[in-house]
């Protein structure tokens, strides 16, 4: 893990500066804008469609979005709008969320991350790399809220965005987000003390006074079925992937688990 340079003027891949044990997250991540040579995924590929964007630019994407989803998953388009789309965040937040954690929780500096100048690159709608402006690491901050701040709005923003394509309640794409965030504190503790930094992000409040949507994204809760660890790690909102047809390996935090019986866990785990 390293220091941004300062004096380098290529673009910087974000990997550098996460431990090993997230930094697979940012292969595809960039501060400025990498060259094909770079960033592979930027070649060009004429056997897929290929766009870079700014991310305030995804609302007049939504078929595309939701298409490569059912490529990858089944469904149909629209019946399972809400759950394929679900699923796209998952890809999506894997890039943006994690360089804004990374800037804020181990950088300890705010990583500025407007929907305008982050750009996403899409393969036949499929996130497959992110970058952002060369200089969008602002200076060390100590306040938690002013370091974490930008990554909040990005959230905020691209979340209020993607439910005007389909019904899907906020909450279930923010704990999509949430979930992330929970995993990459774990991976990231046996090097860095992020306790305060895990208080302030996933406490009752936001920094503008109102309810959290990133409030303990993670519960620890008794699991009905005796093969699973007690306590259980699971999402406090089903990210519903269940609702694609065919769909029925869960994730290893989904909520649903904590119902299930010993045969029904055995059953899950011999789909794997």
């Amino acid at each position: 893990m390293r220091q941004p340079d300062h004096d380098d003027e290529r673009a910087q891949c974000f990997a550098g500066f996460a431990p090993e044990s997230i930094a697979h997250y940012l292969e595809h991540v960039w501060l400025g804008t990498p060259n094909p040579v770079e960033e592979p995924a930027l070649a060009d590929d004429r056997t897929a469609s290929l766009a870079v964007i700014p991310v305030s630019e995804l609302a007049g994407r939504r078929t595309e979005l939701l298409d490569a989803m059912v490529t990858l998953y089944g469904g149909e388009r629209e019946t399972h709008a809400r759950a394929l789309l679900s699923q796209w965040t998952k890809y999506y937040f894997g890039f943006t969320a994690t360089a804004g954690f990374v800037a804020a929780a181990l950088l300890r500096r705010p990583l500025a991350m407007s929907p305008d100048n982050t750009h996403i690159v899409l393969r036949d709608g499929l996130p497959i790399a992110a970058y952002f402006a060369r200089d969008a690491l602002q200076p060390v901050e100590c306040d938690p809220a002013r370091r974490y701040a930008p990554l909040v709005e990005h959230l905020n923003a691209v979340i209020e965005m993607l439910c005007t394509m389909t019904r899907i309640a906020p909450r279930v794409l923010w704990s999509n987000a949430g979930n992330l965030l929970d995993y990459l504190f774990e991976q990231c503790a046996p090097q860095f003390d992020l306790s305060e930094d895990i208080a302030w992000l996933f406490g009752p409040l936001a920094a503008n006074g109102e309810a959290n949507p990133l409030r303990l994204p993670v519960r620890q809760a008794k699991p009905r079925a005796a093969s699973l660890p007690n306590p259980f790690s699971a999402r406090r909102v089903c990210c519903v992937r269940y609702e694609i047809p065919g769909e029925t390996q869960l994730c290893g935090r989904c909520p649903l688990l904590l119902t299930m019986s010993d045969a029904e866990i055995a059953l899950q785990a011999a789909s794997q």
